[in-house]
């Protein structure tokens, strides 16, 4: 019975484990009848004319809200609530389509083979797992009983719904997949261009030192040509655009000065005597466990209070991005590593006249800081680093490994207050300044609050957004914007259900954008960081670009085309006077002409001092070694190759591993089929989706 009770504490685990990649994430735990719940509010969408109510589907995320609690140990904030409600309709569209394909496949699992499989040789492997001892045996003898325990009937009636769907999941899988296979020649093609290798000799001719652009006559009519050829590429799925404005919902300074006051009290119940770690345990979910750190392990805020304090000490409160906090010092012990603070200049040096310049500007500013004068603000004045300008050559903490190697010999070897130089690095001269030198960790306890937006902060933000979307309804979108303060933003063109540039994936404002016409307002919706009040600006339809519309694009194409055209016959004649069994390097004579050596490369891979090569790479493949090859044409130029050496093909190998590239190539297939097959399915479905008429 102990297992017994093990498996309904690990439910929840053992059913996520059921998910199969066929189903995408889908949680059994939500049952057979996952859509069999009261339907007594609104609907909030429609798939393939089953209604799913609000209840529903806010279930479904209440428990995925606790699921990511439970493993976290956090709340999930309002982005991820959007991904998590995101996640759950797209899972519930998934298996509602899938149950329909199964069903219209005519498939079933029947009682007595979900027995054969529980009862059989080969249980399921996550029930297996459950009745393992400590040495890794399976207790079958354990399994018998718990299977024929009356008192385990209701568990045993979710293992069985969960697997019953596993195995339609299975056939129906099959079914997809049935055509899908690896054939030899693929498989030995795999092999080739994984395993086998080639060096190359070649010459490489450029179409543009061989063919000026005023020796190519190029009419609309050439251009026109590769227009008409390549119609394809210039298909375009409607588009849009849109002018928006946002409204943050981000912490506001009451938002802040609430947390800080919040901290305080709690630094004030420490400072009474109250120990500390007692009251860490009130806010154990946002502040982490004692530990030790060392220099620049932590913020620089943090840095500064921590290693200021002595053993004891209670500090704070501190302020940073991560929120607001209280620390106390446990203790300290000596680290390994030496870690030095330090401020530097520094002085470009890219050429030889720079770089004397530099060392005499350096020497005058290392007599100036020896002097007395502001180093930062020396740095601020001379330093050619863009930072310096505000940091005042700033560097912070840093130990072995975090600089380049003559700057980190240079500074781990001085002493506080020392100034070096000049310094020589691949980035110019610098001038370092140390300020401090350690080699302690630290223990710290910390009490953090994070700094988060209250619900008033959020709502505030929504009622401005949606009063200035009633305001610009009725008026002038941009003008109202104006007037308000607001500045207007533009996105880039994007397509239906695309991510839309500046703002995010928000399938309600795609929705909204694609639904309207052009000029339309949209309500509030929320975004990234707050939310958004868009007016659609621009509306492409589903078509071929035009040829004026692109004709300039396709001008120098058309004119490489022309010299590729010239530089073929070229090519030809430098390779008839060469042969197939002469030398490459007597073409090195031009001065035009680029004659290496690739050295060993893969046929699947990049090449070495050419890159992505994909006629270079199969000519290789392909071609006799010794011999000059004929010309081949490449993305760039063409090519006079000359095979060096080439890998013979191992039989022995080839059978050695015939089977597991096939196995890889075949499960490759199935990725591509299921994504693909699973996307016409919700192409073609009827869906209705009116999350954002419950959701901002």
């Amino acid at each position: 019975m102990a297992i017994m009770s093990r498996m309904r504490n690990n439910m929840p685990i053992i059913l996520i484990g059921l998910v199969i990649v066929f189903i995408i994430t889908i949680v059994f735990e939500w049952g057979m009848d996952y859509l069999g719940m009261s339907r007594q509010s609104d609907t909030i969408g429609t798939i393939e004319g089953k209604k799913i109510s609000y209840q529903e589907f806010s279930e479904l995320v209440r428990q995925q809200v606790e699921q990511y609690k439970k493993q976290s140990k956090q709340e999930a904030d309002e982005n991820l609530m959007r991904q998590i409600r995101e996640q759950v309709w797209n899972n519930l569209v998934t298996q509602s389509l899938l149950d329909r394909e199964t069903k219209r496949a005519g498939i079933t699992v029947t009682d007595q083979e979900i027995i054969d499989w529980v009862r059989g040789e080969n249980p399921p492997e996550f029930l297996v797992q459950q009745f393992r001892d400590s040495t890794g045996n399976f207790r079958r003898d354990a399994y018998t009983q718990a299977l024929n325990d009356p008192r385990n009937r209701e568990i045993w009636i979710q293992v069985e719904g969960s697997l019953r769907q596993q195995r339609l999941a299975e056939k129906m899988q099959s079914v997809v997949f049935a055509s899908v296979r690896a054939t030899d020649g693929e498989v030995r093609d795999r092999y080739i261009e994984q395993s086998m290798k080639a060096n190359v000799m070649y010459a490489f001719f450029d179409p543009d030192k061989y063919v000026a652009d005023n020796a190519v006559t190029l009419t609309d009519e050439d251009i026109k040509k590769i227009y008409n050829e390549n119609t394809d590429e210039f298909k375009q799925p409607a588009v849009r655009k849109l002018k928006y404005v946002l409204f943050s919902d981000q912490a506001s300074s009451r938002d802040s000065a609430d947390v800080l006051n919040e901290i305080n009290s709690v630094l004030s119940r420490v400072k009474s005597g109250i120990d500390f770690m007692e009251v860490q345990k009130d806010y154990s979910e946002t502040s982490p466990q004692p530990a030790f750190f060392k220099h620049g392990e932590l913020t620089q805020e943090k840095e500064t209070a921590v290693f200021s304090a002595k053993i004891g000490d209670v500090l704070g409160p501190v302020s940073d991005f991560e929120g607001a906090h209280i620390f106390k010092v446990l203790e300290e012990k000596k680290s390994a590593d030496t870690f030095i603070k330090a401020r530097h200049i520094l002085l470009a040096a890219g050429n030889p006249e720079q770089e004397t310049s530099a060392k005499k500007l350096a020497a005058e500013l290392i007599a100036r800081a020896k002097g007395g004068e502001d180093f930062a603000a020396l740095a601020r004045q001379y330093s050619t680093e863009p930072a310096a300008a505000t940091s005042g050559g700033e560097l912070g903490w840093f130990g072995k490994g975090r600089m380049v190697k003559e700057f980190e010999a240079a500074a781990l070897a001085g002493r506080p207050g020392q100034i070096i130089g000049p310094v020589k690095t691949q980035f110019g001269i610098h001038i370092i300044k140390i300020e401090g030198r350690d080699s302690r960790e630290l223990k710290v306890a910390s009490i953090t609050i994070p700094i988060k937006a209250s619900s008033s902060t959020r709502e505030e933000a929504f009622q401005r957004a949606q009063d200035f979307a009633y305001i610009a309804k009725k008026g002038n979108f941009e003008k109202d914007a104006e007037s308000a303060g607001l500045k207007v933003l533009e996105t880039a063109e994007f397509t239906k259900g695309a991510f839309v540039p500046g703002l995010g994936q928000f399938e309600s404002l795609n929705k909204f954008t694609f639904n309207k016409g052009l000029g339309d307002i949209s309500d509030a919706y929320q975004v990234n960081n707050g939310y958004t009040v868009a007016k659609i600006s621009d509306v492409k339809k589903e078509g071929v670009r035009p040829f004026e519309e692109v004709k300039e694009s396709l001008r120098g194409r058309a004119l490489r085309e022309k010299k590729m055209a010239q530089l073929k016959e070229i090519v030809k004649q430098k390779y008839s006077s060469v042969g197939e069994n002469g030398d490459l390097n007597t073409l090195v004579s031009d001065p035009n002409v680029s004659v290496q050596t690739t050295g060993d490369f893969t046929f699947g891979g990049g090449i070495p001092t050419i890159g992505r090569e994909y006629a270079f790479s199969g000519t290789a493949k392909n071609g006799e070694a010794g011999k000059i090859l004929p010309p081949v044409e490449g993305k760039r130029g063409y090519y006079l190759m000359k095979i060096v050496s080439k890998t013979p093909f191992d039989s022995v190998s080839y059978r050695t591993m015939k089977s597991m590239l096939s196995t890889q190539m075949v499960t490759e297939k199935r990725q591509r089929v299921l994504t693909q097959w699973l996307e016409k399915l919700k192409e073609a479905a009827n869906i209705e989706d009116n999350r954002d008429m419950f959701f901002r």
